[in-house]
This record gives C-alpha cells, sequence and structure tokens, in this order.
C-alpha cells in the first residue's frame, strides 16, 4: 500500500516538471525515511498536521479554480448528466458491479472500519493522546474533512471531464495513465500562474509523505515490540530499541522503494490501494471481531480462520490481475471523445484473447470479478465463518473462564437484553476475587507486623486501603 502512496505522487511531479518518474520515486522515499528516522512518531504527528493543511489548500483552489475557468459548477454539473456521469443510486445487487449502493454502504463499511478500527498506523495515532475523549473527537474532526476531502476529489473527476470533454487525453496519448489526468489538468489550467503547479506538487506530496511516514513508523514499532522485544530480547535497553527502531525505518523505507516498481502495474491508483486494504485489512478485521463478538471462539480457530481468509482473498486479488492481463476482465468506462482533439489521433484497441482453453479454464472465473468494494467484507467474514468451525471443531472456549474485559461492550449490551451467555466470566471474576482476598490478607499480616510507615513512604492507591 505504502508503494502505491508513493506512485501516485511521483506520477504528478513527472507529469508537471517532466523529472523522470524513478527520481521523484527516490526523492519522496528518501525524504520520507530521514525526518521519520530521525523524529520518530513526534515528528510525524506535526508534519501530518502541517501536510494535511497544504492538502487541502491546494486541492479546494485548484478545484475551484478550475470550475470557474471552464464555465462555473452549473456547466460542469450540465456536462456531468448529459453524459450520465451524475449517476447517485445504482441499487444494482451484483457484487460484480464497480460501484452500487450496497457496496459503497456495506463494503465501505468494513472498509473504513479496517483502516480505522484495526490498523497500527491510526491505533498508534490514537495512543499517543492522553484521554479517551480525544481520540474519539479527533475521529469526528476526521470523519467532517474526510467527508469533505472525498466530496472536493470526486467533484475534480466531473471538472476534468468537462475540461477534456471532446478530446480525451488518455485515448488521444497526451498521457499514458489515468492517474497522470489531475496534473495535466492543473498544467493546463493554471501553468500560466507561477508557483501554483508547485502548490499542487506540494499538496500531492504532503498527502503521500504523510500516509507514508506513519506507516514505516508503525512497521517498525510493531516489528520491534511484538517479535524482536517480546520474542528474542525482552529485556532490551531503551537506546538499543531506540537504535533499531531507526534501522527498521530505514529498512522499511527501503521495501517501500522497491515496492513501487511493483505498484506501477497495478492499474489505477485508488482501486489497487483499496484492493490490498481489502486483502489484508479485511482478515485483520475479521480476527478482532472474531475475538471480540464470539466468546466462544478460541486461539486455534482465529489462527485458521485468518491464514485461510488471507490466502482466499489473496487468490481473488492477484486472480483479478492474471484474469485482466489475459484479457478476461475489461474495465467498462464511460463514453469519452476525441473528435475535439487539434492533432491527428490514431487509436488503436489491443484485445487480449486467450491463448488456450486452460487459462480460460483456470482464469475465467467470475469470483475474479468481483468489486474491490466487497474485499474487506469477504475476507472478514470469511475469517468469523471459518474460526467459528474449527473452534467448534477444535473445542471451543470455556466462557466461564474468559475475561469479560476482551469481549466487546456492544456483546455485553446485547447479552443483558437477551441472555445469550448468562455465565460469561464466572470462574474468571470467582478468581480474581479470591486472588484480591489472598492478597488483602497478606496487607493485612503486614499491617500488623510493622503497625508503623515510615515517613518517607508515599500514599499510594495501596496503602489507602488501610
Amino acid at each position: 500500500y505504502m508503494a502505491i502512496v508513493v506512485y501516485a505522487p511521483a506520477l504528478a511531479l513527472a507529469q508537471v516538471t517532466g523529472i523522470n518518474l524513478l527520481l521523484s520515486v527516490c526523492l519522496i522515499c528518501f525524504v520520507c525515511i530521514f525526518y521519520t528516522t530521525l523524529g520518530g512518531m513526534k515528528a510525524v504527528l506535526w508534519t501530518d498536521t502541517l501536510q494535511v493543511v497544504i492538502m487541502y489548500i491546494t486541492m479546494l483552489f485548484i478545484v475551484i479554480y478550475g470550475t470557474i475557468s471552464i464555465g462555473g459548477f452549473k456547466y460542469v454539473w450540465q456536462e456531468a448528466v448529459n453524459s450520465g456521469r451524475d449517476e447517485l443510486i445504482n441499487f444494482d445487487p451484483n457484487p460484480t458491479t464497480r460501484h452500487t449502493v450496497w457496496s459503497l454502504i456495506i463494503g465501505g463499511y468494513f472498509t473504513w472500519v479496517t483502516i480505522y478500527g484495526c490498523n497500527q498506523a491510526q491505533v498508534q495515532r490514537y495512543l499517543c493522546v492522553k484521554k479517551l475523549y480525544m481520540a474519539r473527537r479527533a475521529l469526528w474532526i476526521n470523519l467532517v474533512g474526510l467527508v469533505i476531502l472525498m466530496l472536493v476529489s470526486s467533484f475534480a473527476g466531473l471538472v476534468i471531464y468537462a475540461k477534456y470533454k471532446d478530446c480525451d487525453p488518455l485515448r488521444s496519448g497526451i498521457v499514458t495513465a489515468g492517474d497522470q489526468l489531475f496534473p495535466l489538468f492543473v498544467m493546463d489550467t493554471m501553468g500560466q500562474f507561477r508557483g501554483l503547479p508547485g502548490l499542487f506538487v506540494a499538496g500531492i506530496f504532503s498527502g503521500a509523505l504523510s500516509t507514508v511516514s506513519s506507516g514505516m513508523n508503525s512497521l517498525a514499532a510493531i516489528t520491534l515490540e511484538d517479535f524482536i522485544k517480546g520474542l528474542f530480547f525482552p529485556n532490551m535497553s531503551e537506546k538499543t530499541a531506540t537504535r533499531v527502531s531507526k534501522g527498521l525505518t530505514v529498512l522499511y523505507g527501503l521495501i517501500t522503494f522497491g515496492g513501487v516498481f511493483i505498484a506501477q502495474l497495478m492499474g489505477d491508483v485508488l482501486s489497487a490501494a483499496l484492493s490490498i486494504f481489502g486483502m489484508v485489512g479485511g482478515p485483520l478485521l475479521g480476527m478482532f471481531t472474531l475475538g471480540m463478538f464470539f466468546p466462544w471462539a478460541n486461539a486455534v480457530g482465529c489462527f485458521v480462520g485468518t491464514v485461510v481468509s488471507l490466502l482466499f482473498m489473496m487468490w481473488i486479488g492477484f486472480g483479478f490481475q492474471i484474469a485482466k492481463s489475459f484479457g478476461y476482465i475489461v474495465s467498462h468506462a464511460k463514453e469519452t471523445s476525441i473528435e475535439g482533439c487539434a492533432m491527428f489521433v490514431n487509436e488503436t484497441l489491443a484485445i487480449l484473447s486467450p491463448t488456450t482453453e486452460t487459462s480460460a479454464s483456470m482464469w475465467d472465473l467470475s469470483i475474479f470479478k468481483m468489486s474491490y468494494m466487497w474485499y474487506s467484507a469477504t475476507g472478514c467474514m470469511t475469517v468469523i465463518i471459518v474460526g467459528m468451525i474449527v473452534s467448534l471443531i477444535s473445542g471451543k472456549q470455556n466462557v466461564r473462564e474468559l475475561d469479560p474485559r476482551t469481549i466487546s461492550p456492544g456483546y455485553h449490551w446485547v447479552n443483558s437484553i437477551i441472555p445469550i451467555t448468562k455465565d460469561l466470566g464466572e470462574d474468571f471474576k470467582n478468581k480474581q476475587r479470591k486472588k484480591s482476598e489472598a492478597d488483602s490478607g497478606e496487607h493485612n499480616l503486614a499491617y500488623v507486623v510493622y503497625p508503623t510507615v515510615p515517613k518517607e513512604a508515599k500514599y499510594t492507591e495501596e496503602s489507602s486501603r488501610f
């Protein structure tokens, strides 16, 4: 995913400035590695704050000025209506349809819960604030900002169409990838103003740098805490841990740099990014959901369900790419025109045909045509279904011995209305009660032996019991 995030602004920089794509990638990656390694999480948070301001200013200015320059909002919307691009509601239940009401609401719900609920890059931001209400407030603010950004970005697509409705830059060969249309629009609309194309590049870079820096930082933190310290060196000193963390940040930065060359083969940036989130994030969300809402699930079921879901989603995701390369999956774009192009355009349509019946039987499957918006939901449900089946076969979790705090508050609320597991955590509570009583007895005994408290002793929560 981070490789895709780096690839998108590199395309923009190459289109606006003419700089080689590889050089653009190097600039983004190594600048990000530099300040993330030196500054850590604090640098990530402060740079994210500044970068989001630049990104919003840039997007709003470009879209507003671009709309005015081509005839205003009414003209842009009318062109969208005339070309059938004003499709706001589509109730088609077919899961292979790219965007429908169902895929955006249901599939989008699972996708965004994956990003904001169990993604380490987001969770580590929640943990940086002192109080829970601060994290909740930050999420509400983020919701408003995200809705605005999505609406502005979607409307930007309509503005670009209204600008090039008579001469499609992609079909005419002016650009080679759909992700270069927005940079081309910026240069054609505001190229005469000094500094504005640079402002656009700064805005695109800001979004990329903030995402990649937080990703590298979170990966380094997970590797250090869960694997290096958790499995091999539990008593590692803070000084050594800091050095190892910086080294891991550099390592993941270099891996991101190498992944950019794979990202070039994955098609348009948005669907590729959300596809990866679905393939990996869906099983991750399923693992959390299984543990928090199904107290009968055990560790074996969770592990097997996660592995099966990952393999299944990888098969679908990579199968889509292979089927697309063979020509079995063709993206049906809205109709465009090249009649208004000033130059003669020689348009050639290449149609890939399967070479053997074997390849057709292997990759011409309907499941590969499933919309990427359903990936997270499919991965999550696969973990839950497989995990529960394996848990029942291998011996389900004894709910009496389970710590109730590990179960979602939502489950406890439902359980209070419709008793599903009346004895949830009873044995665990009894053990904790007996342990507390034993600890209290030891403290009382200590009180008898040492009836006076030294003057230098500090008042603590433990001492307040006596």
